[in-house]
C-alpha cells in the first residue's frame, strides 16, 4: 500500500527546518528572538509549501516605513506617507515609522525585525545603501522609492526625475531665456537629485547653451538657528544673484529650495516673472497659493507610497511568487505665474 502523504503543518514545517514549532509561530508572527539564518531557512520552507497558518495571527502585518534620522517629516516624506496610508486604510495593516541612525549600533534590519514588521518602504533611500545586502538576503518583500538597486530582491518605485527637469528647462528656453541657473544643496548625493541636475544640464547642452560654471550655487553652511524651512533656498538664491547677476531664469531643484529663491529674488527687488522666472520641482499644494504662484514639475510621490505599500500587500498574498517591482512614475509640468518671456 502507498504511504499517505504528509500533510504540510506548521510541526512538518517545524521538523524539517530542525526547530520547535514555537519558532516555526515566531516566524510567522514575526516576532524577535530567532537568528536571520534560522529565520531564512524557515522562510524558504514556507514559500517553497505555499504555507499559510490555518489559525489567525496574533497582529496585523506591519510595514516599516524609514526615514533618515537628519530628515524630519517634512513635506515629501508626509506625502509620501499620504500614500501608504491610503493604501492601507481599511485593509488592517499597520505602519511603523523608523527613524535610523548611520552607524547606529543596531542594524536598520534589527531595528524592523524589533517592530515586527514584515514589509519594509524606504525613503531617500541612499542613506541606507549599506543595509542594502541584509535587506536584500532577509526575506522581507522591500520597496525603495525614487531611487534604484540592481540587488534583484529589492523593489523600487521611482520617478522620471531626468524627464521632468528637461521639461522645465526646455519650457525656459522656449520662453526665450539662455542665461538659466539651477540652485541645489552642497551634496546632490541621492540618483533622484542627481537626476534634475543632470536634466539641465543636458537640455541647455543641446540647445547649444553651456551651463557656466558659476550659473549653479550650491548651499553655503547654515546656522543652526537658520534651519528652518526654505533658508536653503533663500542662502542659495543669494549667492546666485551675486556670483551671476545676468541670469533671467532660475531652476530650483525642488519646492523647499524654490520657497527661500522667491523670498531672495524679492528682496533683491527683481520682479517675478518679469525680470527673473523660477521653477520648483515637487508641486506641493501650497505653491498654488505663494504670490506669485510656482511653476514646478509634478513629482507624483503620494502615489509612489500607493503603490509600494500595495506591492508589498502582493508580496503578502503570493508567498514565493512575487517580483518585485521595478517602476517608474511619470513627471509633468505644471505652468503658473512665476515664469514668463525672457526681458528683452
Amino acid at each position: 500500500m502507498a504511504r499517505r502523504r504528509r500533510e504540510i503543518s506548521i510541526y512538518r514545517i517545524a521538523e524539517e527546518a530542525g526547530v520547535s514549532a514555537a519558532t516555526v509561530s515566531r516566524v510567522i508572527n514575526r516576532r524577535v528572538g530567532v537568528s536571520e539564518a534560522t529565520r531564512a531557512r524557515i522562510d524558504e520552507l514556507l514559500r517553497r509549501y505555499h504555507f499559510l497558518p490555518d489559525y489567525p495571527l496574533q497582529r496585523a502585518p506591519k510595514i516599516a516605513f524609514t526615514v533618515p534620522s537628519n530628515n524630519g517629516l517634512n513635506d515629501y516624506i508626509r506625502k509620501a506617507l499620504n500614500g501608504v496610508f491610503q493604501y492601507v486604510a481599511d485593509r488592517g495593516i499597520d505602519v511603523s515609522i523608523i527613524h535610523y541612525r548611520e552607524k547606529s549600533k543596531t542594524s536598520l534590519l534589527q531595528q524592523i525585525r524589533d517592530q515586527q514588521c514584515s514589509g519594509v518602504i524606504m525613503i531617500i533611500p541612499d542613506h541606507f545603501r549599506e543595509e542594502f545586502q541584509s535587506l536584500n538576503d532577509s526575506g522581507l518583500p522591500v520597496i525603495l522609492l525614487d531611487s534604484q538597486s540592481d540587488l534583484p530582491k529589492l523593489g523600487y518605485i521611482d520617478n522620471d526625475s531626468y524627464s521632468g527637469s528637461c521639461a522645465a528647462a526646455r519650457y525656459l528656453i522656449e520662453l526665450g531665456h539662455r542665461r538659466i541657473g539651477y540652485i541645489c544643496h552642497a551634496h546632490v548625493s541621492n540618483l533622484d537629485h542627481r537626476e534634475r541636475l543632470r536634466g539641465y544640464k543636458d537640455t541647455l547642452l543641446a540647445a547649444g547653451i553651456t551651463p557656466l560654471e558659476h550659473w549653479i550655487a550650491r548651499t553655503p553652511p547654515i546656522k543652526p538657528s537658520e534651519h528652518v524651512r526654505g533658508m536653503a533656498g533663500l542662502r542659495t538664491m543669494e549667492l546666485l544673484l551675486k556670483q551671476a547677476p545676468e541670469i533671467t531664469a532660475v531652476m530650483a531643484l525642488d519646492d523647499d529650495m524654490a520657497l527661500g529663491a522667491l523670498t531672495a529674488i524679492h528682496q533683491s527687488g527683481r520682479k517675478i516673472p518679469e525680470e527673473i522666472s523660477l521653477i520648483g520641482f515637487d508641486n506641493y499644494p501650497e505653491t498654488l497659493v505663494w504670490f506669485p504662484a510656482l511653476t514646478t514639475v509634478n513629482h507624483p510621490i503620494e502615489q509612489g507610497g500607493y503603490r509600494a505599500a500595495e506591492a508589498i500587500a502582493q508580496a503578502w498574498a503570493n508567498p514565493g511568487q512575487w517580483t518585485p517591482p521595478h517602476e517608474i512614475l511619470p513627471t509633468h509640468l505644471i505652468v503658473r505665474a512665476s515664469t514668463g518671456p525672457a526681458p528683452r
